[in-house]
């Protein structure tokens, strides 16, 4: 067991991070090829995008791995989820035609929505693996996708010269992919002759509560962007995605590495293992506070050579290495807040969930008119720390509080 989890860790955390690099890179390659106004278009989309994908995740995937008494059957897991594909789609294409949008913004916005969806179609079939303490073939699979994202990015761009077909390139490889490849795989560790228990419906009643919360999460830092589009600009925006680029990096590789973990935490908290719970707590919020530490002394070490070395063609990009602290400082705050969720939800603390986005949600909509008014694309970044700030404030304290409940003897 113990190996398998170090080959987990290693092959999940690696794939995860090779994917989310070769993602992020479509703004350092749409900004080379395409100019920084496609890139303005491409991070409008990934806003939107973002807020879809977690719709069509329906924050099933830690249920899911973490209904370890089987209450749902595979079949059920796998037919909610086209469900929730079909609603984060629609719900996507009513945005794009209801907003003032061009034509151009609107097949950009469609186009990638339907590329990031592909991702949440291969999530159930991930967690089925990952159920089986099989992350090491997610990893492999995160890790060639990213590949393909990167190469036919740039392949497209550079023969097309039309973000565009790119991205309904993209859309289409990445979705091959998961059909030849992960679903077979998937389908070997999943159990489809199981029938009985209660149906879809039921499921999706059970984990509305998860989706809100999924929802909520998601808008909590794209508020902040939102309004850094409509108020400073598309081009604004752009530059305040692109020195978010290479923090986020760090971000997504804690996360990924904490994943493998979850059904570890499952483990601990249903069998009411209080010593062991709360040792995993303690490690985490340590291993928080040396992520905050080594962030901070590389960006104020490297931040400026890092840009200068990431974007060439626009030097003026350096103007905002500023940007990287406060930047360092949401991003361990949303690590925070992502184990913190994840956390919650194997105590089906449901009302904690909700309740927590809310506020933050509610403290990015009051910050972020006010603070990118007055400071721009600084005001981008503060205003994404209250939000966050607030919201893993208020998860704390239901974890603890539920923690309490669980653990008393």
């Amino acid at each position: 067991m113990e190996k398998q989890l170090r080959k987990n860790l290693l092959f999940n955390t690696a794939g995860s991070l090779l994917f989310y690099v070769c993602q992020a890179s479509m703004n350092l390659l749409v900004t080379a090829f395409a100019g920084i106004a496609a890139n303005g278009m491409l991070a409008t989309a990934m806003t939107i995008a973002n807020v879809c994908l977690s719709v069509a995740a329906f924050g099933m995937r830690t249920f899911q791995v973490s209904d370890l008494d089987a209450k749902y059957t595979d079949r059920t897991y796998l037919l909610s989820r086209y469900a929730t594909l079909a609603l984060a789609f629609a719900g996507c294409m009513g945005f794009a035609f209801i907003n003032a949008y061009s034509a151009r913004q609107r097949w950009v916005i469609l186009l990638y929505t339907g590329y990031r969806l592909v991702e949440s179609w291969s999530d159930v079939w991930h967690g089925y693996l990952q159920r089986a303490e099989r992350m090491d073939i997610v990893g492999i699979s995160f890790g060639v996708r990213g590949l393909v994202t990167a190469v036919t990015v740039t392949l497209g761009l550079v023969f097309t010269k039309d973000l565009v077909l790119t991205l309904g390139a993209l859309f289409v490889l990445n979705a091959v992919y998961v059909l030849f490849a992960d679903i077979p795989l998937a389908k070997k560790q999943a159990d489809f002759s199981q029938k009985g228990g209660p149906g879809v419906g039921a499921l999706l009643l059970e984990c509305a509560p998860l989706a809100v919360y999924a929802s909520l999460n998601t808008s909590i830092p794209s508020v902040p962007r939102y309004f850094c589009e409509r108020i400073a600009g598309e081009v604004q925006l752009s530059y305040f995605a692109n020195v978010f680029l290479p923090v986020m990096i760090l971000q997504v590789a804690v996360i990924y590495l904490f994943v493998p973990f979850i059904t570890t935490f499952a483990r601990l908290w249903n069998g009411r293992d209080r010593t062991g719970y709360y040792k995993g707590l303690a490690l985490l919020g340590g291993a928080l506070l040396v992520i905050w530490a080594a962030g901070a002394a590389g960006c104020a070490l490297l931040g400026r050579w890092g840009l200068s070395i990431l974007y060439p063609t626009t030097p003026e990009i350096l103007d905002y290495a500023g940007l990287l602290q406060p930047l360092v400082a949401a991003t361990v705050l949303t690590i925070a807040a992502t184990v913190l969720c994840n956390l919650l939800t194997i105590a089906r603390a449901m009302t904690g969930l909700i309740v927590s986005c809310l506020a933050g949600l509610l403290a990015a909509l009051a910050a972020s008119p006010l603070f990118i008014r007055a400071g721009g694309v600084w005001g981008t970044a503060f205003a994404t720390i209250a939000g966050i700030g607030t919201q893993s404030l208020f998860l704390l304290v239901f974890l603890l509080v539920r923690c309490k409940k669980q653990f008393a003897e």
